[in-house]
């Protein structure tokens, strides 16, 4: 079963540039790894909570595959000073489309 990395940050305004070029590092090297199968980075809007300014949403084959990726690499969030990473990882319970909605 595919699970969901979820890893919303906190950048500090002086280090977004920073942030943006490392996370491609990251990505460059996770989309190369075994089990892989796509990632988003999200943007904030500044609409609502603003607390976190980007979020990055995996997709992974399975957790055994995510957890290898970070044999002996560390990935951009953790290797910024004053970027705050807060990851998990998630298994689909619901998913809703119009027609599976009743009325």
């Amino acid at each position: 079963m595919s699970i969901t990395l979820i890893n919303s940050f906190v950048v500090p305004p002086e280090k977004e540039d920073e942030f943006l070029r490392t996370w491609r590092g990251t990505i460059a090297h996770f989309a190369s790894a075994p089990g892989f199968i796509h990632a988003r980075l999200h943007r904030n809007t500044g609409l609502n909570d603003t607390t976190f300014q980007y979020v990055n949403v995996a997709l992974w084959e399975d957790v055994d595959s995510y957890r290898a990726v970070f044999r002996n690499f560390t990935p951009a969030g953790q290797r910024i000073p004053g970027v705050e990473p807060h990851a998990g990882l998630f298994e689909v319970l619901m998913e809703v489309e119009p027609s599976t909605v009743d009325s």
